[in-house]
């Protein structure tokens, strides 16, 4: 009887182990949600005068576009630097190219079409997108 039952505690005790790590095995992780991720990382960083500037530098040159534009586009759209990298990565990613693309997938989104609707009308795909948008994001900081 003894026996049964440490052959019992022992393969349970064995168990246990592959049971915690199947539970803790997450799904993948979609290009929708790495999209949004980047887009919260770029707002935090701009959320400081000094963190702005730098956004503001790395957007600009990453979108080819002066600074004072996407103030402009900022204050229009209302939107954070994040979300304006995104609408710009959708843009730039989309077969339909247009010089009113940026306004057109804003105007989506207020709507309250969804990111997946906004990527299949434009024939996006929201991998390139999520690698698009993770260039304007910051650098990743190294231990001192």
């Amino acid at each position: 009887m003894i026996a049964r039952l440490l052959a019992l505690v022992l393969s349970v005790s064995a168990i246990a182990p592959m049971a915690e790590a199947a539970s803790a095995v997450s799904t993948k992780e979609t290009s929708l949600q790495r999209i949004q991720r980047s887009v919260a990382r770029i707002d935090r960083e701009a959320a400081t005068p000094e963190g702005e500037a730098r956004v503001m530098k790395r957007l600009s040159a990453q979108l080819g576009m002066p600074e004072d534009t996407l103030r402009a586009r900022r204050d229009t759209w209302a939107l954070g630097y994040g979300e304006i990298a995104m609408v710009y990565g959708f843009a730039r990613a989309s077969r339909r190219q247009s010089a009113t693309l940026p306004d057109q997938i804003v105007e989506m989104r207020r709507s309250g079409t969804d990111w997946k609707v906004i990527a299949k009308q434009l024939g996006v795909s929201t991998d390139n997108v999520a690698t698009r948008v993770r260039r304007g994001e910051p650098p990743p900081r190294r231990a001192p």
